[in-house]
Order: structure tokens, then sequence, then C-alpha cells
């Protein structure tokens, strides 16, 4: 069959796309569709979830890798040319760590230096974050204040933690207001769960599928548990309904 397209390779044609390599493109993309729709399903743990999200882009991007590895042993002559089990077997891994290190390092690193922001050093801020990361049995994170007028709060938790409040939700809100804003981040960096919305903000913004089967994650589940834990410890919910009512009014707007 004539190859659709090929590159040079030892003053040579080297077939990129062949049926059969088409084949393994197509299941590559199927795993992408089944795990975006798993995603969705409400009854997995939040570490299934993350990893399902990783799943998806690992698929969503092997096409592309193992397209490239096989130009690559082409170019260099490798044994791998036009060879799919080692093909395979090289951009398997190559796909599996670009996508862990992009997601857990690259990317919350590209956000942190490309935000305008600077670390709060607030002493009373610093204190309470320190007295209930204790508490909660975490390290403790660290809390920057985003220069946003839009009131926002939002954490993940990577190999370094962080806690980012916009300079908007500082102004508008009490002491207490904060205080309960900074306990719902702290539980979710201790449930893990804002991995979890952090990883499905890459998600949205790297794979196109996710706006195709209409992906919309949430974490309803997680917020009231977070919401919770907070109740819990200021021992009311005023000051976490009033934060959220501040906001909601500001977005109104």
């Amino acid at each position: 069959m004539t190859p659709l397209y090929s590159s040079p390779s030892c003053f040579q044609a080297v077939d990129l796309v062949t049926p059969d390599k088409m084949s393994v493109v197509i299941i590559s993309v199927i795993i992408a569709v089944f795990s975006l729709l798993l995603i969705k399903k409400e009854r997995f743990s939040t570490k299934s979830k993350i990893g399902l999200i990783y799943l998806h882009l690992s698929a969503l991007f092997f096409p592309f890798i193992f397209l490239s590895t096989q130009s690559a042993c082409g170019v260099f002559c490798s044994s791998c040319s036009n060879n799919i089990p080692s093909l395979i077997m090289h951009a398997l891994p190559t796909t599996l760590i670009v996508s862990t290190l992009g997601g857990f390092i690259f990317v919350p690193a590209y956000f942190t230096l490309t935000n305008r922001k600077s670390r709060i050093r607030d002493k009373e801020i610093s204190s309470f974050v320190n007295k209930y990361s204790r508490i909660l049995n975490i390290k403790k994170p660290v809390v920057y204040a985003v220069d946003k007028s839009r009131p926002v709060a939002f954490s993940y938790r990577s190999i370094k933690s962080a806690i980012f409040l916009s300079t908007g939700l500082l102004e508008i809100t009490s002491k207490k207001e904060r205080e309960a804003v900074l306990l719902h981040e702290l539980a979710h960096i201790k449930q893990r769960s804002s991995a979890v919305k952090f990883s499905s903000h890459i998600l949205k913004i790297f794979s196109p599928l996710s706006i195709l089967v209409g992906f919309h994650h949430d974490n309803n589940k997680e917020e009231l548990d977070a919401d919770e834990y907070v109740v819990k410890m200021q021992k009311t919910s005023s000051h976490l309904n009033s934060a959220k009512r501040k906001i909601k009014e500001y977005n109104s707007l």
C-alpha cells in the first residue's frame, strides 16, 4: 500500500503513516476518550481521578510522541524504525515521563513564575497557616498574594504546596473570613483534592476532548468536605458563608 506520508531515513523513505501505525494511534485515542468519560463518574476516589486525568493526557499525547519517535529512529538509522513493538517501548515511557513531569512540576512551576505574586509574610496569617498545618499533619504551604482584583483563592499540592489569595479577596474579607478561606484551602491540600482541581484545570487547557464531551469537574464532594472542615474548626459557618457571599456579590457586578 502506498504510504500516506514518509520522511527521509538513511537516504531512503520511512513510512510514517501506515495501517498498523494508525491502529496504534486509534487505540490511543480510544483510551483517551474512555478515560475522560470515567473521570466524570463520581464514585472514583481522589487518587483515581488524578490517575485517570493523567492517563487521558498520556493517551492523548502518545500518538505525537509515537510518530516523532518513528521519525527519530529513521533519521538516526536505528533498528526501531518501522518496528511497532520497539517504537511503543520507546514512546510509552517517554510519554509517561513527559505527562507526569509536566503536570506535577513544569506546569505548576510555570504558573507560579508567570503570575504576578508576592509571598505573604503577615505574621498572623503565617502563624495561622503554621498552626493548622500541624493539626492537619501536612507540610506548611507557602501563601502568596496574587495581583488580581477578582476575589479568588486556590491551592495545589506538589513538591512544594502553595495557597494563592488574590489581592481582591484580601481587600474585601475580614480576618475571620480570610481564616475561613485559608482553612478551606488547607483542607483541600490535606485531602489532595487541590491536586484534582489543578489537574482538571490542566486537562481543560491541554485536552480539546474535554470540551467535546462536555467535561466540567466541579468537585462538589471535595468542596463540601473542605467546607465541613472549616465549620468544624471555627465552630460556625457564618465566616465562610460571609466570604462566599462577598465573592458572589463581586462576581455578579
